[in-house]
């Protein structure tokens, strides 16, 4: 074969394998132009690489530590390539550059181009025989897409990738580029897969669809069904996975177990939109202050945002000394001796069981201070709680048995000493009460409450000078008081005098009053 038929068959093979390869990869294959008609065809190759299954990263430099990461897709290696005349059956085709580009960064070393450029004209040779040699182009790309190339050269070792970190690039930010091309790869395959929903069983493109942290899928408008009746019913528990394996796991986890398949917040927003997301997260809130006794409600009827407890301080740090200017006072000045108990140490603070500062709450919504145990507006460390409902709190904190859960929640949300200082003043105030109802009338006018000590029913108010009868309350006429005591029927006819009353009278009249030095009659007062 003449040497003209040899360069005629050898660019029929280069096209033929130049437009299987576009067939199957499309636009990662390009053929630049040659306007000068030079010798031979530059083609670029862009190969991702797509690792079997999720593999452990182990990012590491000389100045940092690793960072651990799990990849499943690498950045594209972008190979330029010159197909010489006689290629393929002369001589191989030859990399023109070779860029492993992460944005700003490689993410392959040039040692590491430099032998994966090697190892392509020695596969080329391999495939030489009886002294010609065959198309070699999909050979390469399949050796680099399925990464076979990193456990050759010690990239891959132990089913672990070592990469290391660029220089001049913090690993974080390493770190950072590579787990979003890996997010970004796994996105865009999952939109280009068909799936099966599991609600309506129809088989949609991964654009209609959610996958959700459980790794069950559902399209799009099935989801959003689910979760709009439950955000608007208020179910937060159904705001979740609804395959019926999920809910079989969460229905059958013990109390203590930490959330299974929480579903986020950005998830939600893509599903339902961002009205019914907001709405999710209030009631999330709002459920959160019900379980949480150091979460509450604002008090403002206006608002009614749940309200977090503030930042724990780091209280028990030890605080270091900072010399400043030194302070004289002025009884330093004129003190001229020290007494024995002046020299005797001086004992250490007692620590303070109560962070009073633990109660002060402040509104996210609508920055409202208050207090977290009488919820009126900031009062301060010094100032005691008022509380406006106490027999209501003194109540329900006494229904419950002591030492119970319930009693250790309202403690944290009240506090303890406020609560005990409560019981001990709601028993002083019943027992108050009880005696001031069996002793005492209150004025029909005024309301002040009249204790008789002896004498008849009819009772004038000294505050408001009102009559009333001590017997029944009713109020009684100024110009003839005594004719309530005149009706027949009525509870108080001819009680102007209790009986009690009426006995003590005659037996003080017939022995004479207490003190006095002899009987009298009834006549000789």
């Amino acid at each position: 074969m003449s040497h003209s038929d040899i360069l005629e068959s050898c660019r029929v093979r280069q096209q033929d394998e130049i437009l299987t390869l576009q067939s199957i990869y499309g636009e990662l294959i390009t053929v630049l132009p040659n306007p000068s008609q030079k010798a031979g065809t530059l083609i670029t190759l862009s190969i991702p690489i797509v690792l079997p299954s999720a593999t452990p990263a182990d990012l590491s430099s000389p100045i940092s530590s690793s960072l651990p990461l799990e990849l499943t897709h690498l950045p594209p290696i972008t190979i330029r390539l010159l197909l010489p005349a006689n290629y393929p059956a002369h001589a191989p085709p030859r990399p023109v550059w070779m860029k492993a580009s992460l944005q700003q960064c490689s993410w392959l070393s040039r040692k590491t181009c430099g032998q994966i450029a090697g190892k392509m004209a020695t596969m080329w040779r391999e495939e030489v025989s009886d002294g010609e040699g065959m198309e070699v182009i999909f050979r390469w790309w399949d050796w680099v897409a399925n990464g076979d190339f990193l456990e050759e050269f010690g990239i891959l070792v132990d089913g672990r990738l070592k990469l290391s970190v660029p220089p001049m690039i913090p690993v974080s930010t390493f770190h950072t580029l590579l787990k979003s091309h890996n997010a970004a790869q796994v996105h865009s395959e999952f939109q280009s897969t068909a799936y099966s929903c599991s609600i309506c069983f129809e088989n949609r493109m991964g654009t209609s669809c959610i996958q959700l942290p459980c790794s069950c899928i559902f399209c799009t408008p099935c989801l959003n069904s689910c979760w709009t009746l439950a955000i608007t019913e208020g179910s937060l528990e159904n705001v979740s996975c609804p395959s019926p394996q999920c809910v079989k796991t969460r229905a059958t986890r013990s109390d203590g177990q930490t959330s299974i398949n929480y579903i986020d917040s950005e998830t939600i927003r893509s599903v339902v939109g961002e009205d019914l997301e907001r709405r999710w997260q209030e009631l999330r809130e709002r459920r959160r202050a019900e379980i949480d006794p150091t979460y509450t409600i604002c008090p403002r009827s206006t608002c009614q945002a749940p309200v977090p407890p503030p930042p724990q301080s780091s209280q028990d740090t030890p605080t270091p000394v900072v010399s400043g200017p030194r302070i004289i006072r002025l009884a330093d000045l004129t003190r001229t001796e020290k007494t024995e108990e002046d020299q005797l140490p001086t004992p250490p603070p007692t620590a303070n069981t109560e962070d009073r500062w633990d109660r002060y709450r402040l509104c996210p919504k609508c920055n409202y201070s208050f207090c977290l145990f009488c919820g009126n507006g900031w009062h301060g460390v010094h100032l005691p709680c008022a509380f406006p409902k106490t027999s209501e709190i003194v109540l329900e904190y006494l229904s419950y048995s002591e030492g119970s859960e319930e009693r250790r929640r309202m403690e944290i949300r009240r506090g303890k000493m406020n609560l005990e200082k409560m019981v001990r003043q709601y028993r002083e105030d019943e027992e108050n009460k009880q005696w001031l109802e069996s002793r005492t009338r209150p004025c029909s006018g005024c309301g002040v409450r009249v204790e008789k000590s002896h004498g008849c029913n009819h009772m004038t108010c000294n505050r408001c000078h009102s009559h009333f009868c001590y017997r029944c309350g009713l109020s009684l006429s100024p110009s003839d008081p005594y004719a309530h005591y005149r009706h027949p029927g009525t509870s108080c006819f001819e009680k102007l005098f209790d009986p009690e009353e009426i006995q003590r009278f005659d037996r003080e009249a017939g022995e004479g009053m207490v003190g006095d030095e002899w009987p009298r009659g009834i006549w000789e007062w």
